[in-house]
């Protein structure tokens, strides 16, 4: 390849590794915002299995002689497993959608990481082209 050829492509490869950096942030934002979601709804159904955990130990704990506080404790303990259910519902929707978002964010990078290193490999090809070359007037 002469001297224009190489700076051509490596002004092609540039342009590739910008549109890929540009398309790739574009995405990036969705797809951090789908696992960031994910995380805080997965936070909250754990909390909720939590608080109705701690609210079924306690009823449990009240004396079953009184109609009134066995019947609490067993309202308890079906708000514990439904909370429960609602985290496993949870787990199963987000996950998935998690991971979709993470394994394209990663390929997103290996995607820029290559254009970006196919640009440095044309750009310092053509760097030592013009090393090389001689200088006017020497």
């Amino acid at each position: 390849m002469d001297d224009d050829q190489l700076k051509d492509e490596a002004a092609r490869l540039f342009a590739v590794h910008r549109q890929l950096v540009t398309e790739a942030a574009a995405e990036a934002e969705a797809r951090v915002a789908t696992v960031t979601s994910g995380y805080r709804r997965l936070a909250e159904a754990a909390a909720a299995v939590e608080q109705a955990g701690a609210a079924w130990d306690a009823a449990r704990a009240l004396p079953a002689l009184n109609p009134a506080l066995a019947a609490a404790a067993d309202q308890a303990e079906e708000a514990y497993f439904a909370a429960d259910a609602v985290h496993r519902d949870v787990v199963r929707e987000v996950t998935p959608a998690q991971e979709l978002a993470l394994a394209a964010l990663v390929a997103d990078i290996t995607a820029v990481e290559a254009a970006n290193t196919a640009f440095r490999a044309a750009q310092d090809a053509y760097f030592a082209a013009m090393a090389r070359r001689p200088r006017p007037g020497t």
